[in-house]
């Protein structure tokens, strides 16, 4: 008997006119979920019009065939996207012809679509094709099986591409630990139910806004890869590419893709609450804007440490308006000794510098250096700073007590006006809640406690 193993898809070859791509835009997944976004140079475009002019080999397209009911389907673009987008944009007439075809006549070099003759136009919209590889039984959107095969074929096509280790996590669409941080940090997202990218994420978090960072590589991911890690160490952890790498595989789950349950996770949370908070401290700056981010937020291991003062501190003392007011010039003033310091003389700059790896001593050594020059200029400038009740949770005695005071009745029913029979909780499903929050300096008393029902409990948060 003959060896041959049973394929998982099959390839048909296929020729499309390059002015479909334009025409029939809604029938093409230009960027699916596994895919960065990335933009070509207007000379890289031109040159390949220049190649498309002159019948030059260009490499097929690769393209799965995805169906979205049972009557239509639509193209996602496997292995292309530039190629596909170029010619898209100068049918949009967004770039011209280059200068390199006027050998072919006078009518080309540096004319937009929208100015060519009819009979050049006619020549592009009828001559000019691709030639594709169509992959088909494959073809299910919210099959893992499906999805998983099309992001292999994907990254067997880049191999010899120069991606780096977190545009190769992007890819990793069954790992919650990548769906978390691609959903708060990436520019863009994918809609699954409609199965087509969307060029804007409404659920990035506000704190980046404030880096002076780009994300062209991804670089937002990053940051949040690592402040994950750092949750996950308790405060300090190796955050070196690899580790990242490693973080993402291990999330990876058979049934993760479009699965974004990580965020339930307490280290997910935290990460959360911190940027949200260092994002509040920061962001009435006044060199904000839709271009510009912080300047003095544009070292990648200067703001991390920033990150862990911000974690040490929201853990520890009430930052309420005037502490944050406190916080933001602190590390103004800080920057400025950090960028003028002299060698000869300021040792803890000195080491602070050249700690600037990603290793976990190297975090430890920073954070201590950082922590101790904010103590003190919290001493210098007689700022006073509230420290929390580090016991969050009530006993299990004042929680009877507390029960007891408030005679079986959650207290915000009765200031609702509800009577006590709706308002009565039992043992088992009552909570005991601080009056003033905790995260607002509120202590682990019996006299800051009282009985709240489940709903009420929840729905207050951290308000007073």
């Amino acid at each position: 008997m003959a060896f041959n193993p049973k394929t998982e898809y099959t390839i048909v070859p296929k020729e499309i006119s390059i002015k479909d791509f334009f025409e029939y835009k809604e029938d093409f997944v230009t960027r699916p979920p596994y895919q960065r976004k990335a933009v070509w140079s207007k000379k890289k475009k031109q040159a390949l019009m220049d190649s498309l002019f002159r019948r030059y080999y260009i490499p097929k397209l690769v393209i799965r065939e995805v169906r979205k009911d049972d009557t239509g389907t639509v193209s996602e673009i496997v292995d292309g996207q530039q190629r596909i987008t170029t010619v898209q944009d100068f049918f949009d007439n967004k770039y011209p012809l280059p200068k390199s075809l006027s050998d072919l006549g006078n009518g080309l070099a540096g004319k937009y679509y929208k100015d060519l003759d009819t009979p050049i136009r006619k020549f592009i919209d009828k001559s000019l094709k691709y030639q594709a590889d169509i992959i088909k039984n494959i073809e299910g959107p919210n099959n893992v099986d499906h999805q998983i095969i099309a992001t292999e074929i994907f990254w067997r096509l880049q191999q010899g591409e120069s991606l780096n280790y977190m545009e190769v996590a992007h890819a990793q669409l069954s790992s919650l630990s990548r769906n978390f941080i691609v959903k708060y940090s990436d520019d863009l997202t994918f809609d699954y139910d409609k199965y087509e990218p969307v060029d804007s994420n409404p659920d990035k978090l506000k704190f980046f806004s404030l880096l002076d960072v780009d994300n062209g590589r991804m670089k937002h991911l990053q940051f949040l890869a690592r402040f994950l890690l750092i949750e996950k160490g308790e405060g300090y952890a190796d955050l070196s590419d690899k580790k990242i790498s490693d973080f993402i595989e291990e999330y990876k789950t058979e049934k993760g893709i479009g699965d974004y349950s990580f965020e339930n996770e307490k280290i997910a949370a935290n990460v959360k609450s911190n940027l949200n908070t260092f994002y509040n401290i920061f962001k009435d700056d006044s060199i904000l804007d839709d271009k510009n981010g912080i300047k003095e937020l544009s070292v990648e291991y200067f703001i991390i440490s920033i990150y862990m003062l911000v974690r040490h501190l929201r853990m520890y003392y009430v930052i309420d308006d005037k502490t944050k007011g406190h916080i933001k010039n602190f590390v103004y003033d800080f920057y400025k000794r950090w960028k003028t310091y002299d060698e000869s003389i300021d040792n803890d700059l000195l080491t602070f510098s050249n700690r600037r790896q990603q290793g976990e001593s190297d975090l430890e050594i920073r954070d201590a250096i950082l922590r101790q020059v904010f103590f003190k200029y919290v001493v210098d400038h007689q700022i006073d700073l509230k420290a929390k009740d580090t016991n969050r949770s009530f006993s299990e005695l004042q929680r009877i007590l507390i029960y007891r005071k408030g005679k079986g009745l959650c207290q915000e029913c009765l200031r609702n006006g509800l009577p006590e029979k709706e308002a009565r909780v039992s043992w088992s499903k009552y909570q005991a809640d601080h009056v003033l929050p905790h995260s607002k300096g509120g202590e682990t008393i019996i006299a800051n406690g009282e009985l709240l029902c489940a709903v009420h409990n929840l729905s207050k948060g951290n308000r007073i």
